[in-house]
């Protein structure tokens, strides 16, 4: 048996998008007719090759060719050219709902799926309990699925994985419907599958749990492959590409040597190769004992490390960090002048380094950082001299179900109380 589950070689899909009922027409009737027609080309040349066992993202903006990528990898679209060869029996949680009957039970569709996926009748009952018990969804398996919402029509969806127990399982964004604890369990099951040899091939916007799960990950741009390789750099090249450099006002700057910038880089979760009138170069995150992390424990305490240049005529700068969440709500925003710090300049040297130290008093998820420099123009408000673009995401870590939290909700606030 080959190692290769998947190997995709050139693989380009091309639609063909007219401009009005009579083009289509016509070049229904004569192929060689074109006018009136565009062709939107969704995968350029997309080649890979995952192992047998291997975990592998697929990361991209909305429109880059995920979908369709994984639609052709499940037999359910044809490429324009290119050749896919899957090894292997594969099961896929595409568009949620997608294989079942909408009238029929979810016990009726368990029992078609497996099926439809070659298990016998006496092989469905044997293993459906099982099923039962993961999905948690009670008396609901007897009701028509049509009736189920989007979290009990995935819970079910996953569950029949279980039934079906794939040698590839390929998932588009499809367990970002579930609850939280309903998430844990199914990556859990998801780690014990790979265990035995699951070969995942994964797709979604959650980058922390694409950092988590997956060992490589494609990341694609309008259809082609910008990078394929090792998780974290994809993930860094995803999050700053196409960022271009905001324009910041000429000021005098020392050149930056390059073994300094390489020192400041390593290990940074971002940075950038420095131009004359960039200020802001590099940001590290550590934890207390001084490792580089990009996770943490909820209300532990990490150290926000931003080496920048500010020349000695530089006078009134402030520094500052803005932290958003998932939903893209900013929950902090801060400067050194708040905390107290007069001035960011050093008078021995155009380089300098700032630390934050954050205590994480943040409900567990994903948040983005970015740090800028400014000068102030009045009482909150100040004019933006350089920044970084939203970098991350730093992961904030709590098991709810088998601890104690510190407190419940978003934040953490720095509550007192006593008894009177």
């Amino acid at each position: 048996m080959t190692d290769i589950a998947i190997s995709v070689r050139n693989i380009s899909k091309c639609y063909h998008v007219f401009d009005n009922q009579h083009s289509r027409l016509f070049h229904a009737i004569m192929p060689n007719y074109h006018h009136g027609m565009q062709e939107v080309w969704a995968l350029k040349d997309v080649s890979l090759e995952i192992q047998r066992g291997e975990a592998v993202a697929i990361i991209g903006r909305n429109g880059s060719g995920k979908s369709t990528l994984l639609e052709i990898l499940t037999g359910t679209l044809t490429p324009t050219s290119g050749d896919v060869n899957i090894n292997g029996r594969v099961s896929a949680l595409l568009e949620l709902g997608s294989g079942f009957n909408p009238e029929y039970s979810g016990r009726d569709n368990v029992m078609m799926n497996g099926l439809l996926l070659g298990l016998s009748r006496e092989e469905v009952l044997e293993r459906f309990s099982e099923v039962e018990d993961f999905a948690e969804i009670g008396a609901a398996i007897d009701r028509p699925v049509k009736t189920y919402s989007s979290g009990m029509m995935v819970r079910l969806a996953f569950s029949v994985q279980i039934l079906i127990q794939p040698e590839i399982l390929i998932i588009d964004e499809a367990l970002g419907v579930g609850d939280f604890f309903f998430q844990q369990k199914c990556f859990a099951r998801l780690r014990q599958m790979r265990e035995k040899g699951l070969t995942l091939l994964f797709v979604s916007h959650d980058l922390g749990t694409v950092r988590d799960i997956c060992q490589k990950t494609l990341y694609l741009q309008s259809g082609e492959t910008q990078y394929f390789g090792e998780t974290t750099k994809a993930i860094q090249m995803f999050l700053t590409k196409d960022q271009s450099l905001r324009t910041v006002p000429a000021v005098s700057l020392l050149p930056l040597s390059t073994p300094l910038f390489d020192k400041l880089a390593t290990g940074a979760i971002w940075s950038r190769q420095p131009i004359e009138s960039a200020r802001l170069v590099a940001v590290q995150i550590f934890n207390l004992e001084g490792n580089i992390i990009s996770q943490a424990k909820l209300a532990s305490t990490i150290r926000i490390q931003a080496h920048y240049r500010a020349p000695v005529d530089d006078e009134s700068l402030t520094i500052g960090l803005a932290i958003k969440n998932r939903y893209d709500q900013v929950v902090c925003s801060v400067n050194s002048a708040k905390l107290g710090v007069d001035s960011i300049i050093k008078r021995h040297g155009d380089y300098v380094t700032f630390e934050f130290e954050v205590d994480l008093m943040l409900e567990a998820g994903l948040y983005t950082f970015r740090v800028n420099i400014s000068r102030p123009t009045g009482n909150n408000r100040s004019a933006q001299l350089d920044t970084t673009d939203w970098f991350g995401p730093m992961q904030v870590l709590w098991d709810y179900e088998a601890e104690s939290a510190p407190f419940l909700g978003m934040f953490g606030l720095p509550i007192k109380g006593r008894l009177i």
